[in-house]
């Protein structure tokens, strides 16, 4: 690194990289500044440096906002990086100790991810770690990795095939499908139909970015059937209430099914075609920098899978 690189880096201090991350993320100054407790000329100040160590606008003004221009897009996952870097040294000098640690972990997760895990993982946050605060977001797998990517997120709990040179991927639960249904649904009385007959249904599938197809239509496409979906909802727990009020019938995981299908009134069949199974995952994306914190919350995510599953 030459002596120009040094007094760059000399010029730009942790504060401003926290204005830059928190202006791509928010997109508007009051929010920033609120954010990081600082006044609305602190944060004008703070940018019109910004602009002069990178030589870049980096934020157009916009109608209730602002706008990153490319360079500062291209920034957001050095600067988040930088920012994770920095803060994990406090963390492997002093050690983690949730007991008196304080700081926000965000955690893309659906809603059988809570329900499987969430009883005991926010039951110990809660207890052994009160300065730790958990901020959850119901997402697409595809929004959620590029929220890894760019440090939007710190965890992802969800369905991801490997991928070892981007990702640290640790299995949570091994799930299957089955086949839920209204109590004295029709066409269950002489028992569950056939693949045919289940095609024929209307359906609701289950999928956080909106998807209109999943592993039960390819299974049903491998044996010459096509089945028609009604809706795509983004929680199981919202299929499963519209399951008990209609005649329509959905694929739900086996373990958030056996929790809460008696409470919505509906019954759970045997899946009439082999939709496979799934692999639920703490996903995090690799990173340079130690993060003791996040191990912890990892631990604990690991430590709520419940017993059998």
């Amino acid at each position: 690194m030459s002596d120009f690189d040094f007094v760059q880096l000399r010029r730009l201090d942790p504060t401003l990289l926290l204005v830059l991350d928190q202006a791509l993320v928010h997109r508007r100054l009051t929010v920033v500044a609120e954010r990081l407790g600082l006044t609305p000329s602190a944060i004008s100040h703070a940018l019109g440096r910004l602009r002069t160590i990178y030589g870049d606008p980096l934020f157009l003004r916009r109608a209730g906002g602002i706008e990153p221009t490319p360079v500062a897009l291209a920034l957001a996952m050095p600067v988040r990086h930088a920012l994770a870097a920095m803060a994990g040294t406090i963390d492997v000098a002093r050690g983690f100790d949730p007991a008196t640690a304080r700081r926000v972990f965000r955690v893309s997760a659906l809603d059988y991810a809570m329900v499987m895990l969430g009883p005991a993982l926010l039951g110990a946050i809660a207890t052994d770690a009160p300065g730790i605060t958990l901020a959850l977001r119901s997402i697409g797998r595809a929004q959620s990795l590029k929220a890894l990517d760019t440090g939007e997120i710190d965890l992802m709990v969800g369905v991801v095939p490997p991928d070892p040179a981007r990702l640290s991927r640790r299995v949570l639960i091994r799930e299957r499908f089955v086949l839920a249904a209204r109590d004295g649904h029709p066409a269950f009385t002489d028992g569950p139909p056939d693949a045919a007959g289940f095609a024929g249904l209307g359906h609701i599938l289950v999928s956080a970015g909106g998807d209109l197809a999943g592993a039960v239509d390819e299974a049903l496409a491998a044996v010459g059937l096509h089945r028609r979906v009604v809706a795509a909802v983004p929680q199981f727990l919202g299929a499963l209430a519209a399951v008990a009020e209609s005649d329509l019938v959905a694929a739900i995981p086996a373990g958030i099914a056996t929790r809460h299908a008696a409470r919505f009134g509906v019954s759970l069949h045997p899946m009439p075609v082999d939709a496979g199974s799934f692999e639920l995952a703490s996903i995090r994306a690799l990173k340079p920098a130690a993060d003791p914190g996040l191990d912890w919350l990892e631990a604990r995510i690991v430590a709520a899978v419940p017993a059998g599953t």
